[in-house]
């Protein structure tokens, strides 16, 4: 199942980030990670797992600590996504 409209890595983005938290949140694009949504470092890792799995892309880990809002995530899944899809 490829997304590659930019609302439904959107949806998708979100949805997982809903699955991976610990309790109920309402993530917006200006959402922080840590600040606001409350993400520790193991549901940080927990959320590039489900994101990789979801959208069948790869990570960098080094990216992950510049990462800090949903707009970041939406954008990285994003150029991933259509990386991909340009290849």
């Amino acid at each position: 199942m490829t997304q590659s409209a930019p609302t439904s890595i959107e949806d998708g983005v979100l949805d997982v980030l809903k699955r991976v938290s610990r309790r109920p949140i309402s993530p917006t694009l200006g959402s922080d990670l840590v600040t606001d949504l409350g993400f520790d470092s193991l549901q940080v890792l927990e959320l590039i797992a489900e994101l990789e799995d979801r959208f069948d892309v790869s990570i960098p880990l080094n990216d992950v600590p510049a990462t800090r809002t949903v707009a970041h995530v939406v954008a990285q899944v994003t150029a991933l996504v259509e990386g991909r899809a340009a290849v």
